[in-house]
């Protein structure tokens, strides 16, 4: 099924490369790749709140166990970062040594994972393999429901008006049941219980969409 949706919500940001969002309960994080850091924005008025930086960070931002996790260095390590006191507390080899990774998303336990069109599901402790499914797109961003996992992809070169899109999956069916074309460039997705959030790289925004059918 094909959905189009317009932004219910946006902040303009500053960064100088957007490239990945997460909502940690109270805050919208966004790493920025171009300035290696993250920053804590009030989803409402846009303050930015905090900015905490992440040396070698290239892409992706996740939320777990109360820490930020983010993808640092050439190799893809995921590093866990302690947004209180901007120590990382621990970091890890890609688990997929070699594969570029292009999103990230926590969930209860563990972490999911996109490396281009595969989405993994992985559990602590050492990042292990629970499950792994096959998409239909290369990925730029990833997050998850209480019944969804959700991706994003680029806009394709041969549109003249610029739409990302943002495809949800049933893990249960191992389907992908929704597709919803958006404005920009989406490269990070983040859920805050009841909206979806992108991180638009076109415009350095950040744009809010209402999804039909996503919340029980």
């Amino acid at each position: 099924m094909l959905y189009a949706a317009g932004s219910y919500h946006d902040l303009s940001i500053e960064a100088a490369a957007p490239c990945g969002v997460t909502w940690n309960g109270s805050l919208l994080w966004f790493a920025d790749s171009g300035r290696e850091q993250v920053t804590g924005v009030d989803p409402y008025s846009g303050e930015q709140l905090a900015v905490v930086p992440c040396p070698q960070l290239r892409k992706g931002l996740a939320t777990s166990g109360g820490n930020l996790v983010y993808v640092a260095g050439d190799d893809h390590q995921l590093c866990t970062l302690e947004p209180s006191s901007g120590r990382v507390v621990e970091r890890r080899a890609n688990p997929r040594p070699g594969r570029e990774i292009c999103g990230l998303e926590g969930g209860r336990p563990g972490l999911w994972i996109a490396h281009r069109e595969v989405l993994d599901w992985r559990s602590p402790p050492g990042y292990r393999l629970v499950d792994s499914i096959g998409v239909t797109n290369r990925v730029t961003g990833i997050t998850v429901t209480d019944r969804y996992v959700i991706y994003c992809t680029h806009p394709s070169r041969a549109m003249r008006v610029p739409l990302g899109t943002i495809i949800v999956v049933d893990p249960n069916a191992r389907e992908e049941v929704l597709s919803i074309n958006v404005h920009g460039t989406p490269t990070g997705l983040a859920w805050d219980g009841s909206r979806l959030w992108y991180c638009d790289y076109s415009t350095s925004r950040l744009r809010a969409i209402d999804v039909p059918g996503i919340v029980r």
